[in-house]
């Protein structure tokens, strides 16, 4: 039923009724596919976020596994170098020693005993 502006009430007929039926039920359907299209959008992105999220901690993982791998190597290298060092001055110290004693110099303990 509805009023017109002169007070008279008309009544539209089945077919526009069906019609107007029709319509609204179209329009549900085009809101109920947009909804849906709207849901299955969301949860693409929601997926492409966690699997960039895992990519994410993965190469970070692989970053630091680097670095200390790196570290290590540096400590390595660093005591190779120190014993190599320290090697180098023990073999020096016995040549300093034997020259001294080729010149005739004691070792010193003979001089405090004079």
């Amino acid at each position: 039923m509805v009023d017109t502006r002169s007070g008279k009430s008309i009544a539209p007929s089945e077919a526009e009724q069906a019609r107007i039926a029709a319509l609204l039920r179209e329009k549900k359907e085009k809101e109920l596919l947009k909804h849906a299209k709207l849901k299955a959008i969301a949860k693409e992105q929601a997926a492409k976020k966690k699997r960039l999220e895992e990519e994410m901690l993965q190469f970070q993982k692989e970053k630091m596994l680097q670095i200390q791998r790196e570290e290590e190597e540096r400590r390595r290298v660093a005591e190779e170098e120190a014993a190599a060092e320290e090697k180098e001055e023990e073999e020096e110290e016995p040549l300093e020693r034997r020259r001294g004693e080729e010149r005739g110099e004691a070792s010193g303990t003979k001089e405090e005993d004079i």
